[in-house]
């Protein structure tokens, strides 16, 4: 089992994916099926589900910053 600080990361990892394959249209479908057991595993670790879901939001935000206009 990760540590927190891995559990946390694989979390935000997960939920940007599937932020941007909804954006693209793309199917997220497989993306979507990691969501749910990456957060458990945060969860399990001690992570708090709210801040993840925040700095994923923050980071996704940022990407899109970056990356307008391409």
């Amino acid at each position: 089992m990760p540590n927190a600080d891995q559990a946390r990361e694989n979390a935000i990892r997960v939920l940007i994916a599937s932020q941007k394959a909804d954006r693209a249209g793309r199917a997220a479908d497989p993306v979507h099926r990691q969501v749910v057991p990456a957060l458990d595993q945060a969860k399990a670790a001690g992570c708090n589900l709210r801040s993840i879901h925040a700095d994923a939001d923050r980071r996704y935000g940022q990407w899109l910053i970056d990356n307008a206009g391409r």
